[in-house]
């Protein structure tokens, strides 16, 4: 089991690789606002259509309106979300093999990995579902399955695009990586998750604000967002491959050759 030192260690070297690679935050910036506008437009169309079909008695179809809508806005959602994970962790990647990140690392993983990621986020969607019912089932266990979901299939992505594996296997692969490396994993989650609520809250603070405040609450976000990938990708190399060359921060220089 990796010490808490080493973990440390992670958490930092993902700060400093993110610093010397701010590039990494325009995929997840310019496709959110993309697909929200996509989004908004395609819900005030269903809306618009919806209340125009139902207003001369064609009710029937105004729902149709409405659900074709949804079912678009959800394939938007959808489509958004592989291509932010792919170009994403693709980036991580790189950066953590060669301490630079290009947008060209992240097209390269969408281009090799789209299909697996797909499998792989509807794979988790369907686990997720089937936490969240045990969850409200079994009242008792306080969310103790959407605990084990989020860590047992947490190194998923990066086993996809850095680990080489399909969608499905890619599942199996972070549950024994976590397997093996429970309390580290578990260290790793509640680190994350106290990094994401403090930078909530302060995107919140922000978010008051008229004008920038929006933007930058959404900046905030990624950055979180970028900066977790970076610390999951990273302790994902170090968990399933212990002997495997990170990079070296780019103001440190190249990384030792053995």
């Amino acid at each position: 089991m990796q010490s808490p030192e080493g973990l440390g260690n992670t958490f930092g070297r993902s700060w400093e690789l993110l610093s010397g690679n701010w590039i990494m935050l325009v995929p997840g910036l310019v496709i959110g606002i993309v697909a929200a506008v996509i989004v908004f437009f395609l819900v005030g169309a269903g809306l618009l259509g919806g209340a125009g079909l139902s207003a001369v008695g064609a009710s029937g179809a105004g729902m149709g309106a409405f659900g074709m809508a949804a079912m678009l806005s959800a394939a938007v959602a959808l489509v958004a979300a592989i291509l932010t994970v792919a170009y994403t962790t693709g980036m991580a990647g790189a950066a953590w093999r060669t301490g630079r990140a290009t947008l060209d690392d992240g097209a390269a993983a969408f281009r090799k990995d789209a299909g697996s990621i797909l499998v792989a986020i509807v794979l988790l969607i369907v686990l997720a579902i089937v936490a969240a019912i045990l969850s409200v089932v079994l009242f008792f266990t306080l969310g103790l399955p959407l605990l084990l979901f989020a860590l047992f299939f947490m190194y998923t992505f990066a086993s996809v695009i850095v680990g080489g594996h399909s969608g499905a296997e890619a599942l199996g692969d972070s549950f024994r990586v976590t397997t093996r490396n429970f309390l580290t994993t578990l260290l790793l989650l509640v680190l994350l998750c106290v990094v994401s609520l403090l930078a909530g809250w302060v995107g919140h603070l922000f978010a008051q604000l008229p004008l920038l405040g929006g933007i930058i609450a959404m900046l905030i976000q990624q950055i979180v967002a970028v900066y977790a990938t970076l610390v999951i990708v990273g302790e994902y190399i170090k968990l399933s491959t212990p002997a495997a060359v990170v990079a070296t921060p780019p103001s440190a220089g190249p990384p030792a050759t053995y």
